[in-house]
């Protein structure tokens, strides 16, 4: 009784049903995962994408049952979608499907029913926004599986999830607000110290090991993958300040906070925090080239071409930013790329303003030419009419 009364008096009060539901989550995650065990995949991704959505639906639109008693259901569905994730090779076209499912969950459209009255619907809404539209809780519960589930995995295992994580950001659903994850790993990655070659074999499964286990030879690969699939997103996001998480995701880490970058802006997707990411890629990329770590020199370097490429190609906001910085930033030898962008991008003005002046002078000139033989026309043709008049006099 007393939880029922507890849950009345919540910020988000749910009915009888629900509560009669809470204790089975934890039961019902470790059936999926048995199910995986069992190599039963086909059947796991159908309970989520055709079960779990059939009997939301039909027992909102047929039943009458509330919107808060369906709330586990739907986050089964999140849980199957993120373990089938772990499982799935990101090389391979059904770890794409994985990401397209849930883009097919949303296109359903709104989840709605009539009214017991005679006017109007019911639309399934949930603290979390609209069903389907909105993908209730999707963020919240990838973002919790990530944080408290992500380290213990294998190495092959951590690149299959942030692989999903970063292609299910790059289709901007949920209000870009999957990209918040990118930020746990950022600040993890690239704003704590780490040492830069491993203590440890950290590349099997150990459900032991925390994300403060983990170090730069293990997270630097995750970094790459995020920005092959999802760095475009997180430069758009960058330019406009995005802060829309909250503030224990957002916040920056030690390194970047006490930095001339992180004194600016200290949380969130920034321009700044952008030009910070790529300074710490450069700085790793100097300390890997020295340790002869050719594999994570390599892969650090796709990471900044990749970044540095799009910066250009957008003609990104980024770049105002670094070029107003100031001498200390504009000047960083680890910021060179952004500064060779800046340059070449002023040059091509200059000779696109000097091609227009010249483009100019000689549309002047043309037209200065042309009146004068137009002048010269009219006085030729005076001429022959004044000739030929005493002619026509005479006959």
């Amino acid at each position: 009784m007393h939880r029922y009364r507890d849950s009345l008096l919540s910020p988000s009060p749910k009915g009888i049903a629900d509560l009669s539901t809470l204790d089975s989550r934890t039961e019902s995650q470790a059936d999926v995962w048995q199910s995986l065990a069992q190599g039963k995949y086909n059947e796991v991704r159908g309970a989520a994408f055709f079960n779990r959505t059939w009997i939301i639906s039909h027992r909102y639109c047929n039943v009458g049952d509330g919107v808060d008693s369906l709330e586990d259901y739907l986050r089964e569905i999140w849980y199957m979608y993120f373990q089938l994730s772990v499982i799935t090779s990101h090389e391979t076209a059904e770890h794409d499907r994985l990401v397209l499912d849930i883009l097919r969950v949303q296109g359903k459209g709104p989840l709605t029913r009539p009214v017991r009255g005679i006017y109007g619907i019911d639309i399934a809404r949930t603290v979390e926004g609209t069903l389907w539209n909105d993908l209730p809780f999707l963020v919240t519960d990838m973002t919790d599986f990530f944080i408290n589930s992500w380290a213990p995995m294998s190495g092959a295992q951590r690149l299959n999830v942030v692989s999903f994580l970063a292609k299910l950001a790059s289709t901007r659903i949920c209000k870009d607000r999957v990209c918040q994850i990118a930020l746990v790993l950022f600040r993890l990655a690239l704003e704590s110290t780490q040492e830069l070659r491993a203590t440890g074999d950290l590349n099997d499964e150990d459900p032991r090991r925390s994300m403060c286990d983990l170090e730069s030879m293990h997270l630097l690969p995750a970094i790459n993958t995020w920005i092959q699939e999802a760095g475009y997103n997180i430069m758009l996001l960058s330019e406009l300040s995005w802060n829309d998480c909250p503030s224990e995701i957002g916040r920056g880490g030690a390194t970047f906070i006490e930095s001339e970058f992180g004194k600016r802006t200290p949380s969130g997707f920034t321009p700044w925090r952008w030009m910070y990411w790529l300074k710490r890629l450069h700085e790793i990329q100097e300390e890997a080239k020295q340790a002869s770590e050719k594999v994570l020199e390599e892969c650090v370097s796709e990471a900044i071409e990749r970044m540095v490429d799009e910066a250009g190609e957008r003609n990104s906001e980024i770049l105002r930013v670094y070029k107003d910085s100031g001498d200390i930033l504009y000047n960083d030898k680890h910021l060179f790329r952004l500064k060779e962008l800046v340059e070449s991008k002023e040059k091509d003005d200059r000779e696109t303003l000097k091609g227009d002046e010249n483009s100019e002078e000689e549309s002047t000139e043309e037209k200065e030419s042309t009146e004068k033989s137009e002048i010269a026309e009219q006085k030729e043709d005076g001429e022959n009419k004044e000739n030929t008049e005493p002619i026509d006099k005479k006959s």
